[in-house]
């Protein structure tokens, strides 16, 4: 029996609905889940891996296009580490097979790398940088350099004392003798505040004259020694002295910002990057820096 009018209708738009359903389904496969958010070098990003590391590191999707970002400042640098055989070595072969993240362990050995051979800090560059900012290093209340023995008995604590009176450098009596901390420093404890340690030693390292070498004196915690290095007032200015590891950890991080701006830029301009994102996502990503540190 042939189909009526009314049949062959529904039967069309049955067969139009499959159609459009199919072809749905057919463009989420290849532009859904699947579909290639960014490129560096042969290696892409999917819709798929992007969503799911997200995830796993806890990252909002508003924040896509942080993660596009830093995904391409990583396989650039990865990339760049292999490039130059830095992935040949034993320590990246043992850290594949414990299973390790050999990628941010490429990338660690690039920058290293990088910053060993681009990065001298000379001693005027230091002064300098001393000069420039020495307002830094004024203190706003009274402050002394100590150095600090502290023992379990009166015993031990006269018999460093002795050493000391004889010639003895102060910091080689509290690496012998000393207990605490600060043994393997020499009992150096740097610049104190009087609110920074306990009454007994403040009011010994406050009333002790510069260069002076205290009597051994009794706390809660022990028999102490100290001896004052530096005295400072409010308003005075460490000396460059003790103030030279810091500086050089400030121009340190500053000149590694610079070097790792500049691999980047390089790397940016000398590999083949390639993003497809919503124009929304891209308008999102201008606005943030493209040199977040991976």
């Amino acid at each position: 029996m042939g189909l009526d009018m009314n049949q062959c209708k529904k039967f069309i738009l049955f067969y139009i609905t499959i159609v459009f359903c199919l072809g749905l389904f057919a463009c989420k496969g290849e532009n859904g889940d699947n579909e290639i958010i960014a490129k560096v070098g042969n290696v892409n990003l999917s819709r798929e891996e992007m969503r799911a590391r997200m995830e796993w590191e806890g990252m909002r999707p508003e924040q896509e296009s942080e993660f596009i970002d830093r995904w391409i400042n990583r396989e650039l640098l990865s990339q760049e580490a292999k490039r130059l055989g830095l992935d040949k070595s034993e320590s990246a072969e043992l850290l594949m097979e414990l299973g390790m993240v050999e990628k941010e362990y490429l990338i660690q050995k690039l920058l290293d790398k990088t910053y060993a051979q681009s990065i001298q800090i000379t001693e005027e560059e230091i002064q300098s940088y001393y000069d420039k900012n020495i307002d830094l290093f004024c203190v706003n209340e009274d402050q002394v350099r100590v150095m600090h023995i502290l023992t379990e008995t009166k015993e031990e604590a006269d018999l460093a004392l002795q050493e000391i009176r004889a010639g003895k450098p102060f910091d080689q009596v509290a690496r012998e003798r000393s207990i605490g901390i600060l043994r393997e420093r020499g009992g150096d404890m740097g610049f104190i505040r009087r609110e920074d340690v306990i009454n007994q030693v403040e009011r010994v390292a406050f009333g002790t004259k510069e260069g002076g070498v205290s009597a051994v004196f009794e706390s809660d915690y022990g028999f102490h020694i100290v001896k004052v290095i530096k005295k400072l007032s409010a308003g005075e200015a460490k000396d460059l002295a003790d103030v030279r590891s810091e500086i050089l950890q400030q121009l340190q991080v500053r000149k590694e910002r610079s070097v790792y701006y500049d691999l980047l830029f390089r790397l940016q301009n000398s590999t083949e990057v390639q993003i497809n994102v919503p124009k929304d996502v891209q308008e999102s990503r201008d606005s943030v820096d493209v040199s977040i540190v991976p």
